[in-house]
């Protein structure tokens, strides 16, 4: 990293840098992850307009109304999410709206028509005051009237009232966002690795292999371009990663590595001259991040 050449880029958003990575097109307003990531967690996406549903908790004070926990924090059992998917679809099915919950923590919402909508993620929103977070564009009342109606439906819940009664913060709303058709891809990869659902998604949509992260020497196997996302700790990405790729990359057997930080904008591209650059003095990695 000390001898590569540092870029920062517009988005620090990991799953903004995938699909700019992928080049979506037609290029949409509103990015498309609610029918890349369905396809990833295994839905049959097919047509529709699909958007990310997040299962969320919702705050309110006298004049304000936050969003304070997410679906990760709140601990939904599989049994939880498909009865309340199963109380929305009741109450939405004559509108032709359908919850999918593939996942305790990650809920789809299927629609027949496309919507204009602009939307806010939830990593953006996560403890602040949602009222300017809502969903915006020529569609924009529509869905939050139909808020409304599911933060009701959920609060009136036995869900709900179970959860309540053990002392564990409520599903009251669903988080809205990344609605879209599913696009065409154009994918500058042979292969990908990594456990992500929009990672899945963009491989199955491109027809390009995917698998779970392996190690460096697998990897040099196959052929082409390809991008692999890594969750592991540095001494392991170390040892299974980084110094085989350096070293490939000193053999010629690699033309180019380009590495990106999922917590901030940063961006490293080596190539092999560049790995030559000795006087480039050595800082840890936070220092480099």
């Amino acid at each position: 990293m000390a001898r590569a050449e540092r870029h920062r880029i517009q988005s620090a958003s990991m799953q903004q840098r995938l699909l700019h990575l992928t080049n979506p097109s037609p290029a949409e307003a509103e990015s498309p992850f609610g029918p890349l990531c369905a396809l990833g967690d295994g839905l049959d996406v097919g047509t529709g307009y699909w958007l990310c549903a997040e299962p969320v908790h919702l705050s309110a004070d006298q004049a304000t109304v936050y969003l304070t926990a997410r679906a990760e924090s709140l601990a939904i059992t599989a049994a939880e999410a498909a009865a309340l998917a199963a109380e929305f679809n009741a109450l939405f099915h004559a509108d032709g709206w359908q919850l999918f919950a593939p996942h305790p923590t990650r809920w789809y919402l299927r629609l027949p028509q496309s919507l204009q909508l602009r939307t806010t993620p939830p990593d953006s929103a996560e403890g602040r005051d949602i009222w300017p977070l809502r969903p915006q564009g020529q569609d924009g009342l529509r869905l939050q009237a139909a808020l409304n109606e599911i933060q009701m439906l959920f609060h009136a819940s036995a869900v709900n009232a179970r959860r309540r009664d053990h002392g564990q913060p409520t599903v009251n709303s669903l988080w809205l966002w990344g609605g879209a058709e599913l696009p065409a891809l154009d994918v500058p990869w042979a292969q990908v690795q990594g456990d992500d659902c929009l990672l899945r998604g963009i491989a199955a949509q491109a027809g390009i292999p995917h698998a779970a992260a392996g190690d460096a020497a697998g990897w040099l196997q196959g052929r082409g371009d390809g991008l692999v996302l890594m969750r592991e700790e540095l001494p392991s990405l170390e040892q299974h990663w980084f110094a085989p790729l350096l070293m490939a990359l000193r053999r010629g057997e690699l033309a180019g590595l380009d590495i990106h930080f999922a917590a901030t904008a940063c961006h490293y591209r080596l190539d092999r001259r560049s790995v030559r650059r000795w006087w480039r003095r050595r800082h840890p990695v936070a220092a480099l991040a």
